[in-house]
């Protein structure tokens, strides 16, 4: 008595369900999203890529700058240091040529020492 019951009550509550399948203009959409975000992400990286070839550029020109200027205080330095040699070079010659009168006067004055 239960199995009819049951089963006769199984039958009146059997629903049966159908879905459907359609297209949406979703898809047409999801694919307009992607390409847009293709071409932000396309932008931003080539303002980024941009922006690093300017501040490569920027550094190479301060480093030009700086190689000219430390080049030229090198040469600066250079003939400074050309000069000051040069100087202390006379001013040994003039102390050499110094010594060797007064040797010379010292080796007259004792020869004249001598044969008196």
């Amino acid at each position: 008595m239960f199995r009819n019951a049951i089963t006769s009550n199984a039958r009146i509550c059997t629903v049966s369900y159908t879905r459907s399948i359609h297209a949406t203009p979703a898809a047409s959409t999801v694919t307009g999203k992607v390409s847009e975000m293709a071409d932000k992400v396309n932008k931003k990286v080539g303002q980024g890529l941009a922006s690093a070839i300017e501040t490569g550029e920027k550094a190479a020109g301060k480093t030009k700058e700086t190689l000219d200027s430390t080049t030229a205080s090198a040469k600066q330095k250079t003939e400074d240091a050309k000069q000051t040699t040069q100087e202390t070079t006379e001013q040994a010659k003039q102390k050499v040529n110094q010594a060797a009168a007064g040797a010379r006067e010292t080796k007259d004055d004792v020869k004249g020492r001598m044969s008196k």
